[in-house]
């Protein structure tokens, strides 16, 4: 059974699709942010590494709003 996809859920893909490339690209390594966490933020790793994996929940969180499991 062959289903199409519609319009929307073209975009909900396409929206999931840039926010994961965002993530594996865009955002830094846990190595780069113990290496550069206080030059770069002016903060410690920790709470570098905390904010960082707080973005990427709402990164995720806006990426899936609204989709319904198919």
């Amino acid at each position: 059974m062959k289903t199409e996809i519609t319009d929307k859920q073209k975009h909900q893909f396409n929206l999931m699709r840039a926010t994961l490339r965002r993530i594996c690209k865009d955002y830094s390594t846990p190595a780069q942010l113990r290496r550069n966490s206080e030059k770069d933020y002016g903060l410690g790793f920790e709470e570098v590494i905390e904010m960082a994996y707080e973005n990427i929940q709402q990164d995720a969180a806006y990426a899936v709003k609204g989709v319904k499991e198919l």
